[in-house]
């Protein structure tokens, strides 16, 4: 026996709304065209090349200081369930250290945030000391590393100008991966 269902026009306008609203809210978070529609050819020239990133990787930001070297290296394509973003940095050339352990899908290891003058960042936590990958638009690029506890103590290491945190291709990697609501 098949059940039936009983609609009435009422039901359906409320079914109409809801859609509507969803649609809405769904459009509000979406990044505009121009980054939901990058690609990785269009942008590909962008990126400078870090020695820390595999030829296979994209360089999505790098700062160097002295004989240290910072870089954010991902994979070509990066969603919510797959590919990765991997923190890695060096002291003269030696791998010191690397965020995450194992490449993974960055939900719920990295966050993306945008400022209304052009500034970016990636950000992560990482046994209690808090990561910051600063892409001023208009500045140098930096690493702000804060340390836990009361002290707080914060450090900063500046490089030169990078801007590949805000190239549209970026965006559109984080927004696919979750890190980044597109606001």
């Amino acid at each position: 026996m098949r059940g039936t269902i009983k609609t009435t026009r009422s039901s359906l306008l409320f079914l109409a709304i809801d859609l509507c609203a969803a649609t809405v809210a769904a459009q509000a978070n979406a990044p505009m065209a121009s980054i939901a529609n990058a690609t990785l050819d269009g942008y590909r020239g962008e990126y400078q090349h870090s020695a820390l990133c595999t030829k296979d990787e994209i360089t999505l930001w790098r700062c160097e200081k002295n004989q240290r070297e910072f870089a954010l290296c991902a994979a070509p394509v990066v969603t919510r369930s797959t590919g990765y973003l991997q923190y890695r940095a060096s002291n003269a050339g030696k791998l010191t250290f690397f965020y995450p352990a194992t490449k993974k899908p960055p939900l719920g290891s990295f966050t993306y945030q945008t400022s209304a003058n052009g500034d970016a960042a990636v950000e992560f936590s990482n046994e209690g000391y808090r990561y910051s990958l600063v892409d001023p638009l208009r500045q140098g690029s930096a690493v702000v590393v804060s340390a836990p506890g009361a002290s707080g103590k914060t450090t900063r290491i500046g490089c030169g100008g990078n801007q590949t945190l805000q190239v549209n291709y970026t965006m559109r990697l984080m927004f696919d991966s979750g890190v980044w609501d597109g606001n």
